[in-house]
């Protein structure tokens, strides 16, 4: 990664509420989870924790939902 891409990754973070970022990192643990699943059937640990990390994620992105409605 060149030092451009990772000064406009920081932006992008800095642009960025909490909630979009946990959106894409949840877009992106759901890939990698898919991935795994129709090219590595048979990594099931893999499988089970990309699950359990967007499984949390998704809890995390509902609970800052629910305080920002408050």
């Amino acid at each position: 990664m060149t030092q451009d891409q990772q000064q406009g990754q920081q932006q992008e973070g800095q642009q960025q509420g909490p909630l979009q970022l946990l959106g894409r990192a949840l877009t992106d643990i759901r890939k990698v989870q898919n991935l795994l699943e129709l090219k590595y059937p048979d990594q099931g640990d893999a499988i089970k924790m990309q699950r359990e990390a967007g499984d949390l994620v998704w809890n995390e992105s509902q609970r800052l939902q629910q305080q920002q409605q408050q």
